[in-house]
């Protein structure tokens, strides 16, 4: 019987490390929806989100992500929340940002709630023409998701520092400066012709009526005038029609002349 004791505690002391690393499954950073099922730990590239379309399936590949060691980028999606790394203890890269949010059009709230661990090289969070970085200061709820990640990356680098500048970065990239430039005299443009082509449509029907209403008037007198002129000669001719009043004139009988 002791020697069974000893038989599987030996078991247990050999199969633990077998156990933990068969729990562990190492995968290559590419984009998420393409990523294998039970990933723990991703290397080698960055996670890459996207592709959002399918949450559920986005869900099933990220929920058993403990690690992520070559940083995390969320790229052009129409989410407000961003909420599928929650269970992540660990992002890090050495060859660029931890987290990079780049041109989201909605974001306006993110989940790290397990995070333990943030670094990046040289910065650990960049907002790149990302519409989080206009509304973060603003709202209430978004400024916390924001300083959730300031406090890691402080305990991570043991800094005391607040909002150090190796915590974050927001950049506007030229392209979009360039697009916003394009954009102002572009809509400025569209707004004054669409003036002018009210103004010009607007003038055109005043004078179109103002021209059928004048129209409309010479119309109704030529009328009167035709009307009055038409009894006009009705009574000329009438009364070139009716016999002429004469009056008779007496004449004086001759008396004969002779002697009485």
């Amino acid at each position: 019987m002791h020697w069974n004791y000893v038989v599987a505690l030996v078991s247990l002391l050999l199969m633990g490390p077998l156990t933990v690393d068969a729990a562990e499954k190492t995968c290559r950073g590419l984009e998420v929806k393409d990523l294998e099922d039970g990933c723990t730990i991703i290397n080698e590239a960055p996670l890459i989100f996207k592709d959002l379309k399918d949450e559920a399936l986005i869900k099933k590949k990220t929920e058993t992500i403990s690690i992520i060691e070559h940083g995390v980028e969320v790229i052009e999606t129409n989410i407000e929340s961003f909420e599928y790394l929650k269970n992540v203890k660990r992002i890090s890269n050495n060859k660029g940002p931890a987290i990079i949010f780049r041109k989201n059009q909605k974001l306006k709230r993110f989940n790290f709630a397990g995070l333990k661990y943030l670094k990046g090289d040289p910065v650990d969070v960049v907002f790149e023409d990302d519409h989080f970085s206009s509304v973060g200061g603003s709202s209430s709820e978004s400024f916390q998701d924001w300083m959730f990640l300031e406090h890691i990356s402080r305990s991570t680098h043991h800094r005391t520092e607040k909002c150090s500048k190796q915590f974050l970065e927001v950049r506007t990239t030229k392209e979009s400066t360039d697009d916003a430039e394009y954009k102002l005299p572009a809509i400025i443009a569209m707004c004054v012709f669409a003036l002018l082509f009210t103004v010009s449509l607007y003038l055109t029907w005043h004078d179109f009526y103002h021209r059928k209403s004048v129209e409309k008037n010479d119309k109704k007198t030529t009328k009167k005038k035709n009307k009055k002129s038409s009894e006009a000669g009705t009574k000329s001719l009438e009364k070139s029609k009716s016999p002429a009043t004469e009056t008779p004139t007496k004449s004086k009988s001759a008396e004969p002349t002779g002697s009485k």
